[in-house]
């Protein structure tokens, strides 16, 4: 049985992947990798890879996707089929910068939770789906599972991140790309970036979506996906 990797976003956990996870375990071994240790991307990359095979398969959501670009660049014979979802190959630009800065001094230990994970529904679940809130109690729950200091952990990965347009090239695995067509952090220009640079890719939005495209759309999401898998 071949083997997928599911690589969740910032303080996002196998929670993120609810919808998809029954499906692809008919067809493969699925690994969903912890990313609260390590504060550097190519640490959680390195850490991951110790758990796959020869070959396997990536999909990588938000700072996931900043991984699994690391591993099809870094390790592209070993990556068979490579699909980023929400994410980006930039560095941090100034303007993320600014407000996760921002969100470091006015988080603690005791108000991380909620008000991380209200910011996350406010500021990134697509505005046709904000009455749901269902959304809410997910994210929250994922938050809930992680620790303050793994929120530091991982904000300091995002910050510190490398660009890596200039390595696109380097990847030979097939590439699906999905973005919501309202995602406020992985913009339309970046993900064009990635079409445009990585060699056969196909890049397709879904409309109505924020940037948990996978739960806010899951069935468009699950269609593509699927049927781009061979399922």
């Amino acid at each position: 049985m071949k083997t997928i990797v599911l690589i969740p976003g910032y303080m996002c956990d196998d929670q993120i992947w609810i919808n998809q996870i029954v499906r692809l375990k008919k067809k493969y071994k699925v690994i969903i990798p912890s990313l609260k240790r390590g504060n550097k991307i190519k640490e959680f990359s390195s850490r991951t890879l110790k758990l796959l095979p020869k070959k396997f398969s990536i999909v990588g959501f938000s700072m996931g996707g900043f991984v699994a670009l690391d591993l099809a660049i870094n390790y592209s014979k070993r990556v068979e089929d490579l699909i980023l979802v929400g994410t980006n190959a930039r560095a941090v630009s100034k303007d993320r910068r600014r407000l996760l800065k921002k969100s470091e001094q006015e988080l603690n230990s005791k108000n991380y939770i909620e008000r991380f994970s209200q910011s996350s529904f406010e500021s990134y679940i697509g505005k046709n789906n904000k009455k749901n809130k269902s959304y809410l109690k997910l994210i929250n729950s994922m938050v809930r599972n992680h620790s303050f200091l793994c929120l530091k952990r991982q904000t300091n990965a995002i910050l510190t991140r490398p660009s890596q347009l200039n390595k696109l090239s380097k990847i030979t695995a097939r590439c699906l790309i999905i973005v919501g067509s309202d995602d406020k952090l992985s913009l339309k220009e970046m993900n064009a970036e990635l079409n445009k640079n990585i060699s056969g890719s196909e890049l397709f939005y879904i409309k109505q979506s924020g940037h948990f495209v996978m739960i806010e759309q899951s069935k468009k999401f699950n269609q593509l996906l699927f049927k781009w898998l061979g399922f």
